[in-house]
């Protein structure tokens, strides 16, 4: 038993290393872009969907989400705010950022504005014939969800893929694929102007 317990001290130890090395990684990452595909589980449902598009960081507190037909919603976060542009219902809805709206990984690391180490634990993970690095984290505080998924190339910890479950069971499991760091992103791209006749729905 003692053998056991200090082997999962011992990767623990090992996880938080890893988390440190991820955050030391992103801290030098200024603005990206890539490819994703996206899938969202319905615990009440019982029925997964899937989505695809792009998105842009840019440091401090900028990101932009863009999803392909027949989508088509682009969500952008610009440091203070969430805009929601939803082509269907031509609606432009705006609120002030939260944790309550904004899932963990787009207010985190990736966006600059957290600390891996203080605001999670984590401990390793791996999945039978996946060589990439699975990193499972649980918030240290009160949160709107239950955990956070890391898979990471194990040669530079470049995030390859986000899975977050929430306290209803809910799970959303984004894949980044075409990654490209430090080639510079539009500020303007994370701006959003209604167009004539479009419903503006401002909650701040």
């Amino acid at each position: 038993m003692l053998a056991l317990a200090l082997a999962a001290a011992d990767a623990n130890d090992d996880a938080a290393k890893t988390l440190d090395a991820v955050q030391k990684r992103y801290d030098s990452v200024q603005d990206l872009r890539a490819s994703f595909a996206q899938s969202s589980f319905s615990a009440a449902l019982g029925k997964e969907t899937e989505a695809h598009g792009t998105v842009l960081v840019k440091r401090p507190g900028k990101m932009r989400w863009e999803y392909g037909k027949p989508d088509g919603r682009v969500i952008v976060l610009d440091g203070s705010a969430i805009r929601i542009w939803n082509p269907e219902e031509k609606q432009l809805q705006i609120a002030a950022l939260s944790a309550a709206n904004v899932s963990p990984t787009a207010l985190g690391f990736l966006m600059g504005q957290a600390v891996l180490r203080d605001s999670f634990d984590a401990k390793p993970i791996s999945e039978p014939g996946r060589a990439e690095r699975g990193l499972l984290l649980h918030p240290k505080g009160d949160a709107g969800f239950e955990s956070l998924t890391l898979w990471l190339d194990p040669k530079d910890l470049q995030l390859r893929e986000s899975v977050v479950v929430d306290l209803f069971g809910n799970r959303t499991r984004v894949r980044f694929d075409a990654i490209v760091e430090n080639k510079g992103v539009d500020a303007a791209a994370f701006e959003i102007a209604a167009p004539a006749g479009a419903e503006v729905i401002d909650l701040r």
